[in-house]
């Protein structure tokens, strides 16, 4: 017993004291110091390549270090004083009470993505049950409010004739970038941004098939409840938004020049 009560204030004492260090840090500004950040597989691929060499160019004194997990492990990390930041999917990070939301990003829509002359193009209707006949490359993990829908079109997803049934997810993936080159050379489909596949939509390899409402981002910034922002994780934060509204930009032209959305069907017409 009176060990527990020793480790416990031992535990403490020593984040105390971690805390401390940090808060004199923190008086040096900008000019040193380091920066630890979590992200999700689809802010690493989405955000992070133009957020963090934008960072570190008008920052080169911090020393920035990137982690990518799943939401549920980068909430852990914060907690324990790991992580600075966590940029995650919203509806993991927001409900635990450790965490303070920083700031939360407009989302990003999202589309099923198929090889150009894929046997979806021409099938009429088209909705995500039909897409489910066939493999579906999932990229670590879904939100509940994104794996709901799924299932409940699952349900109505009729078997292709003389052809097993599809598992789910039938490839699960640890990055989009992999997901995108297994979609293009396969019957297999994901859910992405138009941004992650503009390469393979210029080369007319892919094409969006369908998006519907809830297909979109609900990505959250947070940090550790009542930990002082540093001005490293201040300047990250707004360096982080101001991507964000660039890459929301970028998707609208994308959608304007490469969805066709039709009520029976999508098939590609090169714009």
């Amino acid at each position: 017993d009176f060990g527990r009560v020793f480790m416990q204030h031992a535990e403490e004492l020593v984040s105390g004291a971690a805390d401390l260090e940090r808060e004199v840090a923190l008086a040096k500004g900008l000019a040193t110091g380091e920066l630890s950040v979590g992200a999700g597989p689809y802010v690493m691929e989405i955000l992070a390549p133009i957020c963090v060499p934008a960072f570190a160019a008008a920052h080169p004194g911090v020393r920035l270090r990137i982690l990518m997990d799943s939401p549920s492990v980068l909430a852990r990390f914060v907690r324990t004083r790991a992580l600075d930041l966590g940029v995650a999917e919203a509806s993991v990070l927001e409900n635990d009470d450790d965490l303070e939301v920083v700031a939360k990003l407009a989302p990003i829509p999202g589309y099923v993505v198929v090889r150009a002359g894929h046997p979806l193009t021409t099938r009429v209707p088209i909705n995500l049950a039909n897409a489910l006949e066939y493999p579906f490359a999932q990229v670590v993990m879904l939100p509940p409010r994104v794996l709901k829908p799924i299932l409940a079109s699952r349900s109505l997803a009729a078997p292709r004739s003389g052809v097993p049934p599809v598992p789910f997810p039938a490839i699960e993936c640890p990055t989009l970038r992999l997901a995108t080159g297994i979609v293009a050379s396969s019957d297999a489909f994901t859910l992405a941004p138009l941004g992650m596949v503009r390469a393979e939509l210029e080369q007319r390899r892919v094409i969006p098939l369908l998006h519907e409402p809830w297909m979109h981002s609900e990505w959250a910034i947070v940090r550790l409840r009542k930990r002082t922002m540093s001005p490293a994780m201040t300047a990250f934060v707004e360096e982080l938004e101001r991507t964000h509204r660039e890459v929301l930009r970028e998707e609208e032209r994308l959608r304007e020049r490469w969805y066709r959305p039709d009520p029976r069907r999508q098939a590609f017409s090169a714009p």
